[in-house]
């Protein structure tokens, strides 16, 4: 009998409320803070926020002028997205209530993942980073997470985990440019008792 950590009939309000006041993720800053020192910083930059939840990454992209495709496969997500949005920041947001492996991946200066790739099916996973590493462009980056081995979580088969080495393999056409191992207790964002194992990772596109 299989381990499924996810349900269909999952409620996720007792998440978002606990993330609200959440600041953006620090694979995000870290990617801005390169996207700023780049030569062609100051053009209008377009990102997709995957697994965006109800938008802490996708706001702060759009306080910055870019423009946005937040996805989420829960509806309620993006509701909740659109009901705070401004009137000056409507038109560079473009949302998507739908499931990694159903997405259509658009060229992208920045594809953000803050800590959404590790809920993606190990069955689709290798198709879903293809996916995100084809409509990275030169140059542009990845932001996210994954957890790796020794996460609590691991038990899960719905759920997908890497080791330090499989991970950096991934990034082959790519210039690590941030990289932290998070290895320790804490807790969920609803105040569970969990052990950790995260990797945390922002990386340039140098070859196609």
């Amino acid at each position: 009998m299989s381990n499924n950590y996810q349900n269909e009939d999952k409620d996720w309000s007792d998440f978002y409320k606990a993330i609200k006041d959440r600041p953006p993720r620090e694979t995000l800053l870290e990617a801005l803070t390169f996207f700023d020192k780049d030569e062609d910083r100051g053009k209008q930059y377009y990102a997709m926020d995957i697994g965006c939840g109800t938008g802490i990454d996708t706001f702060e992209l759009l306080r910055r002028g870019w423009k946005v495709f937040a996805t989420d496969k829960e509806q309620k997500a993006i509701d909740i997205i659109r009901e705070k949005i401004t009137d000056d920041m409507k038109e560079n947001l473009e949302t998507a209530a739908v499931a990694f492996h159903e997405l259509s991946f658009k060229s992208s200066d920045l594809i953000n993942a803050g800590m959404s790739l590790p809920f993606c099916n190990p069955d689709k996973f290798d198709k879903v980073w293809e996916n995100i590493v084809n409509a990275i462009k030169i140059n542009g980056r990845f932001s996210g997470n994954f957890f790796g081995e020794k996460d609590e979580w691991a038990i899960y088969d719905d759920m997908t985990f890497h080791t330090k080495d499989k991970l950096k393999s991934m990034f082959t056409k790519f210039e690590i440019e941030f990289f932290h191992e998070r290895d320790e207790d804490g807790e969920t964002a609803t105040g569970v008792k969990k052990h950790w194992h995260v990797f945390s990772v922002v990386a340039r596109k140098i070859s196609s």
